[in-house]
């Protein structure tokens, strides 16, 4: 799809596409395959320096993913005595335990479809840079080795912990959580954009001066005086006859359109983080959401987050053999229950006893 941008301005015109129907329409998804099987290998490094960034800039993204870091983690680790032992030898950096270094990984696979960490022989794990690490794979897609760059490493793959989130079909790698958001991300830093210049113009409009003279040097005078006073925010006074008329723009009127700017800014909010499929109520708000109905939420993100522990807990026995449990910050499932069967909702009839 091609699109235009062009500091703030979206080309939309050139996003118009003709359908194989002949009909004229505005967007399409194209096509996307895997980057799967190839006859030569495969080999894949992760973007991570761009989505790191979104992450580190976008205040909603980052607070969507380190809650899902959060509510994976956000008990701790249980384990018996054995793999205790084992989970104190991860130091990470060397002042870390082992949840911030496990919880660190799959943060940093949100936030790039990725996360490496260097198993040493003495059981830490030392996270890596993602976008330092390749994936390399034989033809048949099964993993061969990871090389480091820099450094000019190669990893066994037995060398590696190693998290994907969200892969699909046959690739070797996982998909960065903000992929499907980016045009969200864009559009919502693009309003922000807008509402500080149409605000800032709200309290200091731009003024036009029309002035009783054409010389350049006075000219000059008069606007270095005016400016001075509205930085200093002084009063100004300029000689009679100077100036005949001063006009003010506050901001752009167009005929027939009216733009709720602060609702559209809230809405593009709602949209992402509706998209992120982090609820609502878990950010911290939910506008015209009952009880009932945040209960239900509540219990869907549940369902998750849970999937979510157990393909860390699944991930930590399989390359680390260390076993490991994550509990559920806060289930409300019990307490749903128990309320039902109060009101009587959660009682059930056998048909066979039907008269």
């Amino acid at each position: 799809m091609a699109t235009s941008r062009t500091g703030q301005t979206t080309d939309f015109g050139s996003q118009t596409q003709t359908h194989p129907s002949n009909k004229s329409d505005s967007f399409k998804v194209n096509p996307q395959d895997t980057d799967g099987e190839n006859v030569d290998g495969i080999r894949y490094t992760p973007d991570f320096s761009k989505w790191h960034g979104y992450y580190r800039q976008i205040p909603e993204l980052r607070g969507v993913i380190n809650k899902l870091a959060s509510w994976t983690f956000g008990r701790g680790i249980k384990a018996d005595e054995s793999n205790k032992n084992k989970l104190k030898k991860i130091k990470g950096f060397g002042k870390d335990s082992s949840r911030t270094v496990l919880k660190n990984q799959w943060r940093t696979a949100l936030i790039c479809g990725e996360s490496f960490a260097h198993i040493l022989p003495s059981g830490n794990l030392k996270p890596l840079n993602p976008g330092k690490i390749t994936i390399v794979a034989n033809k048949q897609g099964i993993v061969t080795h990871y090389e480091q760059e820099g450094r000019n490493k190669k990893f066994l793959p037995e060398e590696i912990f190693h998290l994907s989130y969200e892969r699909i079909a046959d690739e070797i790698h996982g998909i960065p959580f903000p992929e499907a958001l980016e045009d969200l991300i864009i559009a919502r830093n693009e309003a922000i954009t807008d509402l500080r210049v149409l605000y800032h113009r709200t309290v200091k409009p731009i003024q036009f001066f029309e002035v009783e003279t054409d010389d350049t040097t006075k000219l000059n005078s008069i606007e270095s005086t005016i400016n001075e006073a509205y930085k200093k925010s002084e009063n100004v006074i300029i000689p009679k006859g100077v100036i005949s008329e001063i006009k003010s723009s506050q901001q752009l009127k167009t005929p027939g359109l009216t733009i709720d700017n602060l609702n559209y800014l809230k809405f593009l909010v709602r949209q992402f983080v509706t998209a992120c499929g982090m609820p609502e109520i878990i950010m911290g708000w939910g506008e015209q959401t009952t009880e009932a109905s945040a209960n239900i939420i509540y219990l869907a993100f549940q369902q998750e987050i849970e999937d979510m522990q157990l393909y860390n807990q699944e991930m930590i026995s399989e390359q680390l053999n260390i076993e490991i449990n994550l509990e559920f910050p806060a289930s409300l499932e019990k307490q749903i229950q128990e309320n039902n069967n109060k009101r009587g909702e959660g009682t059930t009839t056998d048909p066979s006893k039907d008269g």
